[in-house]
């Protein structure tokens, strides 16, 4: 265990953010798990391995002998269109505009990237590769597939940003995602639709409200929320110490305030590194420069690994460590989707989770500033209790 501090400090400190009405392990199972929830809690898993030879696969590992395989758009984001292409595992992401917004996108998701990486969390992050300005035209013209896509809904020229792409959760995890949440009605067409293959899920850990028998189904950016990660029988705590102490490294190494940042369940496949530029050579460089191409690899589509992604970095900024530092870090978590556990709740094992996620958080962030001085150490329980204080107005406001 890392050294936050003397044994007597540290437990008056966690008792001022922990929730004393959890109980001291997390519920037992409200019941045995079926055969379906329980193939899907093991195709969830993080580090699972499922073995595929879905037509996703074949796709990819053949398209990986052609150089020339039309782009298709896999999503959208508050920057702009992402798009992908068979046989590699990047995606091109399309500002809507030629502004500022992606090269900090780029920025700021090459600095979290480096800092996850240096404190070695458990929690992936797409690699970043490079960034393409819009007035690149040799870009363009070596890519005309990707123009061709995208014409008819970004305004082009434009700057994208290239990174790893987080490989849509196996044809098998898929199945078992709408045999369980898709009313049976509608279960065929979710089977069949192309749009459904590009499945990631989001984990709410700060979320009681997940049904199933929706109306309207998509497997892209699914959800799940505590109540049915809990069904599941998932490994909560795992989940919740990883989110924490990818959060404490955002805070307190990268010095970001990580706002509108998201923690996803989607696949790796195995792969060759490739190089990249240092968040030390792009401070440097004017904004908007060309940073790429990396070099091609090769990569393993037939075996793919359940990782929890951490992804969308186009909001984040900067914070100093003072009380406006810490009150910036609170807005951006209050707004943010509910990825994160919330603290004050009804529930026993939403209780539970929170402190999960306290003592992670807490462990992480006193270890990145154990040489700094006391009012600096103090910053990550000041957040913590602010949130506490944003849970507890927003109780009394519902009360009102």
């Amino acid at each position: 265990m890392v050294n936050i501090g003397p044994p007597t400090r540290v437990h008056s400190e966690l008792l001022s953010v922990l929730d004393s009405t959890a109980e001291t392990a997390p519920a037992p199972a409200r019941r045995q798990l079926g055969e379906l929830e329980r193939s899907l809690s093991n195709a969830l898993s993080i580090h699972s391995v499922v073995s595929t030879s879905s037509s996703f696969a074949q796709r990819q590992a053949a398209a990986q002998l052609e150089n020339k395989q039309p782009f298709t758009k896999i999503g959208a984001g508050a920057c702009g269109a992402i798009f992908a292409q068979d046989g590699k595992s990047l995606v091109m992401k399309l500002a809507k505009t030629t502004g500022p917004e992606l090269w900090n996108d780029y920025s700021m998701h090459t600095l979290i990237f480096e800092k996850m990486r240096a404190c070695k969390a458990e929690v992936q992050v797409p690699e970043p590769y490079f960034f393409v300005p819009h007035d690149n035209e040799n870009f363009f013209n070596k890519h005309a597939t990707l123009f061709e896509a995208a014409k008819d809904i970004c305004n082009l020229p434009t700057n994208v940003l290239v990174t790893e792409r987080i490989i849509p959760l196996p044809q098998i995890t898929r199945a078992l995602l709408i045999e369980k949440y898709c009313v049976q009605h509608h279960q065929q067409a979710a089977l069949t639709d192309r749009a459904n293959r590009d499945c990631i899920v989001r984990v709410y850990l700060g979320s009681l409200k997940g049904s199933s028998g929706r109306r309207f189904f998509s497997l892209r950016n699914f959800k799940l929320h505590l109540n049915q990660l809990a069904e599941l029988d998932m490994d909560l705590g795992t989940i919740a110490s990883q989110m924490a102490k990818a959060l404490a490294i955002m805070h307190w190494s990268a010095k970001t305030d990580a706002r509108d940042v998201e923690f996803a369940l989607g696949s790796s496949s195995h792969k060759v590194p490739v190089s990249r530029k240092s968040y030390a050579e792009i401070s440097k460089m004017p904004p908007n420069s060309f940073t790429g191409p990396p070099s091609g690899h090769s990569e393993d589509f037939f075996h793919r690994t359940t990782e929890l992604w951490l992804l969308d970095f186009n909001q984040v900024r900067s914070v100093t460590f003072d009380q406006g530092g810490v009150e910036q870090m609170i807005d951006a978590f209050k707004v943010n989707d509910p990825y994160f556990p919330r603290p004050l709740q009804d529930d026993q094992l939403a209780k539970t989770v929170w402190n999960q996620f306290v003592e992670s958080y807490l462990r992480m962030a006193g270890s990145i500033l154990i040489d700094h001085e006391r009012q600096i150490q103090e910053l990550p329980r000041r957040f913590l209790r602010g949130i506490i204080e944003v849970e507890r107005s927003k109780a009394a406001g519902n009360q009102t």
